[in-house]
């Protein structure tokens, strides 16, 4: 099963790299490469061989600073975009105040994870969705409110994340 593995490693190292392997047997050098040489021009996909060697090779550590700088550098693009969209060259700190509105609405802080942004939407959905107060017209028309304002907060911080824009520019 190893040697399919090797075969497989230097499969993806051909293609990553645009040679042909022939039928030379894997090396028992990294599967990609030496993980400090660039092999593309694609910096991400650099950062991913790096990881991917980090974790093939069992360097826990390694793995986890690398995990932490891809992390790090993920916050620092939505901040930027954050203060692209505010409208500040000069990098005024503060997110765009519908953005923080939406954020708000699902009852969380600017800068939440997607993933509570996520839970927090569906629970809010399920807690206030009009067919649980179907017996009172008025409570009903007051969810529906509720739900809409909950589905558009949502469609924000989802536009924000995708695209880096509020989707209303």
């Amino acid at each position: 099963m190893d040697q399919f593995f090797d075969r497989l490693g230097t499969l993806l190292r051909s293609f990553v790299s645009g040679e042909d392997d022939g039928d030379r047997p894997f090396s028992g050098e990294k599967p990609f490469g030496d993980a400090g040489r660039p092999h593309s021009a694609d910096p991400f996909l650099d950062d991913a061989m790096e990881e991917l060697n980090a974790f093939l090779g069992d360097d826990r550590e390694k793995t986890e600073r690398l995990r932490a700088e891809r992390e790090a550098r993920a916050r620092a693009e939505d901040e930027a975009r954050a203060r692209r969209a505010y409208g500040s060259p000069s990098g005024a700190s503060g997110p765009p105040a519908k953005l923080s509105q939406a954020y708000a609405t699902l009852g969380l802080s600017y800068g939440a994870p997607f993933e509570a942004v996520r839970s927090s939407y569906k629970k809010l959905l399920k807690q206030h969705h009009p067919d649980r107060h179907g017996s009172d017209p008025v409570s009903q028309k007051k969810a529906t409110e509720t739900c809409a304002r909950i589905n558009n907060a949502y469609r924000i911080i989802e536009t924000w994340k995708e695209t880096g824009s509020l989707g209303d520019e």
